[in-house]
């Protein structure tokens, strides 16, 4: 029941109980609120998204483990991606709950995946940070050698601007490599996707991981309760880690 819904709010299937990026036992400067402060975090955050969207992720071969927790009903699967392949076996479902799936399932599995890029034109793992990050909302929170940490307002087109409000951000920059970590987005209010539904707790964390210049899904995790309806239950928590990477170039895979 609450796949459909997390599905929507991101238009990215994630899913999973969050963890804050964890920066304890670091010590930190005073924050700096300055106007000339304010002005350098969004430039340096804007940096970071621009170097995460020019990158393109369509050429990287890697495996998925999911896990997903719907009511007390759960379920995992493993799956390849391997963009040298042709379009209809580029994705490969190598176990499910445990199990080698069976003619049927791969099938169904692979019908699933072609409809799902008909409809997204790229992995699903694609984030537009430009459009859920916004800029002029950043404020410094956390600063230290290493990482700084700031909160922002949050906007998905989706849910509109109503929806919206109701969420907040945090973001992780990590300073020695020069991109954006973790990002965190929690619910500040009860708020309603659908018509009878009701999410009165919605966390989701983003991790990503940097190889050679291109930044790359790590985790994806989300935790979300509410009520369809009035009476069904939304209980769901799951978690899609992302793992095995190569760099594809001209249909070749680099080690």
């Amino acid at each position: 029941m609450a796949k459909k819904y997390s599905r929507l709010l991101l238009g990215i299937g994630l899913a999973a109980q969050l963890q804050a990026a964890d920066i304890s036992g670091t010590e930190h400067a005073a924050v700096d609120e300055s106007p000339t402060a304010a002005a350098d975090l969004q430039s340096t955050i804007a940096a970071a998204i621009s170097q995460f969207e020019q990158r393109s992720r369509r050429d990287w071969a890697y495996r998925i483990d999911r896990y997903e927790n719907e009511e007390g009903d759960i379920s995992s699967s493993i799956e390849l991606y391997d963009p040298a392949n042709a379009p209809d076996s580029q994705w490969q479902l190598l176990s499910i709950n445990g199990r080698t799936p069976d003619n049927k399932q791969q099938r169904k599995f692979a019908a699933a995946k072609q409809q799902q890029a008909k409809a997204a034109g790229q992995q699903s793992f694609s984030v537009k940070l430009s459009e859920l990050i916004q800029l002029d909302s950043l404020q410094l929170t956390f600063d230290s050698p290493q990482y700084l940490q700031a909160s922002f307002g949050v906007h998905l087109s989706q849910l509109g601007n109503d929806v919206s409000k109701k969420l907040q951000g945090s973001l992780r920059f990590n300073k020695t490599l020069h991109y954006i970590d973790s990002i965190e987005i929690s619910n500040t209010a009860n708020f309603s996707p659908l018509f009878s539904a009701n999410i009165s707790e919605f966390n989701l964390t983003l991790r990503f991981t940097k190889i050679d210049n291109a930044i790359l899904p790590q985790q994806q995790q989300m935790r979300m309760k509410g009520t369809f309806a009035f009476f069904t239950q939304i209980d769901e928590v799951s978690t899609d880690t992302f793992s095995d990477y190569r760099y594809v170039s001209d249909g070749k895979v680099s080690d």
